[in-house]
């Protein structure tokens, strides 16, 4: 059995694309598959997959209709041969000795997954480690519970999740088999912050490889997590949802702080990317999340989240409305 597939979906990315599956190429760990699955690409991604196929025998190819990230990540997920499976984006690249240091750790301490740290790098080329606020090692279940199920779907800090990223894991097939783990096709954004939270939820243990960023997330213009996207917020909306369909459920842990925390996230990561609209359309996206019975419900049960005065007052804003106020703040930081 093959030890390692690698997923990766790719939409539109040719400018990047090249340098993703050189660096997946020049793994240490030889015994690999990476499946490139083009997910309905207009641009050059077609013709680039196919010719690193017939270069490296290792190198798969899904051409598929455009689906988005959940549908591409799952046609690679059942078309992987390998024993532990891990997922790359098209415009990222890894550390050569990734996913040798996945695989062995996995395989050593015998867990369902194991993360590493990432390396950020924005467009001007200078790269930034960035590491968990948890311990390194190995945690079982009970350690799990005492200090991951507190800040596995939001952080009291309202702080960018997922705290278990997918792009920086490596999983074991077959838990994911086992737990039925898939992509919700349905949420067409932020997609791993779903199947992460639920991912952390299942799994009996996993080891954190803390201070080693072998995964590197390069920020470009352009990209899914930077452009706004029309009908973002019925998204997240509907992740939640999903979300709270397994965790109000869960017997070992309160999570309803967390998906108070969760929507309040998405919120403001929704109204910061309408702002750089023309503003009569900015405002009016930004009003429709205002008023979202969601989000005020949030608010009427936590009140305000505990994080740094200056996030405090801007949450403030959010609470009360202030639309004005908002685009004029987000508009100013993206000049």
């Amino acid at each position: 059995m093959i030890k390692v597939s690698i997923v990766v979906p790719v939409f539109n990315t040719e400018k990047y694309l090249v340098r993703c599956i050189e660096s997946l190429r020049s793994q240490s760990l030889s015994d690999i598959e990476i499946i490139l699955v083009d997910d309905g690409s207009t641009d050059g991604c077609p013709a680039i997959c196919d010719e690193a196929a017939g270069t490296d025998k290792r190198i798969r190819v899904i051409h598929k209709r455009n689906g988005g990230l959940s549908s591409a990540r799952n046609a690679g997920m059942a078309a992987a041969q390998g024993e532990y499976i891990g997922f790359a984006d098209s415009d990222d690249t890894c550390s050569p000795d990734m996913y040798r240091i996945l695989y062995e750790t996995a395989v050593r301490e015998k867990t369902d997954f194991v993360m590493a740290d990432v390396v950020r790098v924005p467009a001007s080329g200078e790269r930034y480690p960035i590491t968990q606020q948890i311990r390194g090692g190995r945690y079982d279940r009970k350690d799990m519970v005492e200090s991951i199920f507190p800040r596995l779907i939001m952080e009291e800090r309202v702080d960018y999740g997922p705290l278990l990223a997918v792009w920086r894991c490596l999983y074991r097939r077959e838990f994911l088999e086992s737990r039925r783990l898939r992509f919700d096709e349905q949420v067409r954004w932020s997609e791993d912050n779903l199947f992460s939270a639920l991912a952390g939820y299942y799994a009996d243990s996993f080891y954190y490889l803390k201070g080693q960023g072998l995964y590197y997330y390069y920020e470009n213009a352009g990209s899914i997590t930077t452009r706004y996207n029309y009908g973002a917020w019925d998204v997240y909306c509907l992740m939640n949802d999903k979300l709270r369909d397994v965790f109000d459920q869960a017997k070992e842990y309160d999570f309803s702080r967390q998906l108070h925390l969760h929507i309040i996230y998405y919120a403001c990561s929704v109204i910061g990317r309408a702002a750089a609209l023309d503003k009569k359309e900015a405002l009016k996206e930004i009003r429709t999340v205002l008023r979202s019975e969601i989000l005020r419900e949030a608010f009427r049960k936590i009140g305000l989240p505990k994080t740094d005065p200056k996030l405090k007052v801007l949450l403030l804003f959010v609470k009360y409305r202030q639309a004005g106020i908002l685009y004029r703040y987000y508009s100013r930081m993206k000049k």
